[in-house]
């Protein structure tokens, strides 16, 4: 009747039929050695286990390592709330510092392909951004920024492609205002250089032949190496 009382005692009852005999000691020795052998699953319901065990004194690095374990095994929504889980229990824990950075990692194994809803990939951005401003000069920082700058491209590309999509269906100012968002909000992403260049494309299909000159002369003067700028010198315009 206890266990049926909360899906809380519920989790702990039925894990503890996995368990007979074992002190939450040994069970949480098992959820090591299973992480250590890649066994995620097995892993993830030890530590399970051990997490809602009463008496047990290693619960912050229990739930930090049911976080890496249900990332490791792709659960990322799980791991993400799991991260977070520990840095609203233990704030000022040296483990918060770690379970920040897992919460970005989670939220950039949730991004998904550019032809889909970005929201996961602007709040990786935001949170890996967060993390790397925080730890600044250290590993896990610069990590942070890596993973910053991945999402950052990839919002740029979905930009530029949607920009495409407007400009082949010959909705011009559509077109423009996707490139003019690349070129403003993304400016040192490779993607900028190209709406630069369909800009200049755009600007001469619809005879706005100034603003075409005035884009031409801005992306050979901002990225002059870039591919764009060379396909442009090549060919004398577009």
């Amino acid at each position: 009747m206890l266990c049926l009382a909360s899906s809380l005692f519920l989790s702990a009852c039925g894990a503890s039929l996995q368990y007979p005999g074992l002190t939450a000691e040994e069970v949480w020795a098992l959820g090591l050695q299973a992480r250590e052998q890649e066994q995620w699953q097995n892993a993830g319901e030890a530590f399970e286990f051990v997490v809602f065990s009463p008496g047990f004194n290693r619960v912050a690095e229990a739930r930090l390592l049911l976080a890496e374990v249900q990332y490791k095994d792709g659960r990322f929504i799980e791991a993400r709330s799991e991260y977070q889980r520990v840095i609203d229990r233990w704030p000022a824990d040296t483990i918060a510092v770690t379970a920040a950075v897992g919460v970005c990692r989670s939220l950039v194994g949730l991004s998904p392909i550019t032809q889909r809803d970005q929201s996961f990939t602007r709040q990786a951005r935001l949170s890996c951004r967060q993390v790397a401003a925080d730890l600044a000069g250290t590993v896990m920082g610069l990590e942070a920024g890596r993973l910053a700058g991945e999402m950052q491209v990839k919002l740029a590309a979905q930009d530029y492609d949607t920009g495409l999509h407007y400009r082949k269906r010959g909705l011009f100012d559509s077109a423009l205002i996707y490139f003019e968002q690349v070129v403003s909000e993304f400016s040192e992403t490779e993607w900028a250089p190209w709406a630069l260049y369909q800009m200049v494309d755009v600007f001469g299909q619809i005879g706005y032949l100034r603003d075409g000159q005035a884009t031409r002369d801005l992306l050979l003067e901002i990225y002059p190496d870039s591919e764009p700028a060379q396909l442009l010198l090549a060919d004398g315009g577009v």
